[in-house]
């Protein structure tokens, strides 16, 4: 039986600001990916990517700050959210 990778897609919303929009494309440019403007200077991602690369992918979006929001699926905001609270509870004083 080959080796299964399981398949998973999460909606970025990419807000065009410092051309972040092109560095997304580059940042996940070995991922599948469909683009559309959803707004001016708005757009909509929706990235799939194998479930082994979640926290590269994770990590690749944490990147962009404010600039890129995950709108969905709702497992993986929760992840995002628990990520931050984790790297919160770091902070050095």
């Amino acid at each position: 039986k080959p080796y299964h990778r399981n398949k998973r897609t999460v909606t970025l919303q990419i807000f065009n600001v410092r051309n972040a929009l092109e560095r997304c494309k580059l940042h996940f440019a070995n991922f599948q990916k469909e683009t559309k403007q959803t707004d001016k200077g708005r757009y909509e991602m929706k990235l799939t990517y194998f479930s082994d690369d979640e926290t590269e992918v994770l990590i690749r979006i944490l990147s962009f700050g404010p600039m890129v929001r995950v709108s969905g699926p709702q497992s993986f905001i929760d992840i995002i959210i628990e990520r931050l609270k984790n790297q919160k509870g770091c902070e050095l004083v």
